[in-house]
Formats: C-alpha cells, sequence, structure tokens
C-alpha cells in the first residue's frame, strides 16, 4: 500500500514539474519564419472595422507582414510597441514587439515592415509577437 501511495505521489511531482515548465516556457520567435500574407497597416485595419468576424477568420493566428508608417514608438513595464498609421485618426495597428527587439534606428514617420500575430482589434488593431523585417 506504502508503495502505491509513494508512486502516486511521484507522478504528482513530475506532473507538476512538467505543467510548469510548459507554462513558463518561452515562445518561439517569428524571425526567421516566413510570412503567411503581407498587408498595409491601413488595409489591416479597415478589414478589422469593416467585418470584425470575417479579419478574426483571416488573420488571426496566422503570421503577417504589416507595413506602416510609425506614429508612435511606446515602452511601457518592459515591452516595446510600435504604433503605425491607419487612414482612421481614431485607430492604428499597435505592434507588440519580441522582447529584445532593437529600435534605436527607429523614428516617427519612418516606413516600416513588421511580422507579427494579429489578435483583433479593441479601437486600434493588435498585433502580438512582432518582429522587424525592415
Amino acid at each position: 500500500m506504502k508503495k502505491v501511495i509513494y508512486a502516486i505521489i511521484a507522478l504528482a511531482i513530475i506532473g507538476g514539474a512538467y505543467g510548469y515548465y510548459q507554462w513558463n516556457r518561452p515562445v518561439a520567435s517569428n524571425v526567421d519564419k516566413a510570412a503567411d500574407m503581407t498587408i498595409t497597416a491601413t488595409d489591416l485595419e479597415a478589414a478589422y472595422t469593416a467585418n470584425e468576424a470575417d479579419a478574426n477568420t483571416k488573420y488571426n493566428d496566422k503570421l503577417v507582414q504589416v507595413s506602416g508608417v510609425v506614429s508612435k514608438i511606446e515602452n511601457e513595464a518592459g515591452k516595446t510597441s510600435i504604433y503605425l498609421n491607419t487612414n482612421n485618426p481614431m485607430a492604428a495597428v499597435i505592434c507588440e514587439l519580441e522582447n529584445g527587439s532593437d529600435v534605436s534606428n527607429i523614428k516617427d514617420g519612418d516606413n516600416v515592415s513588421i511580422k507579427g500575430k494579429p489578435t483583433g482589434i479593441l479601437s486600434d488593431v493588435v498585433m502580438v509577437q512582432c518582429v522587424l523585417t525592415k
């Protein structure tokens, strides 16, 4: 009976350790991955504004390369985000960069190309796991 209890405890510890490892595993970088599609920031925002459900189906969970003009670079709580202009003055495409991304040579008004994964729209289109391509 003691052996069964010890086996169950050992399996629980191993399972807990494996779960902890998986929870804290870093996300794979998008640097070397090819984009599934290319679009401008204006067109991406327009697609989400016109029909969010269709845009979610088309773009979410896909690696999208978006190009546009930088309107703002924000560094908050250790996360760097680049805001890209759209034709809508009330909306932008926000690209949350991967940790360690160097934005020192980018300034407002620059044309950039960024790969990332759209997650939807609030008032702005949000992309995560972004990396600069140009």
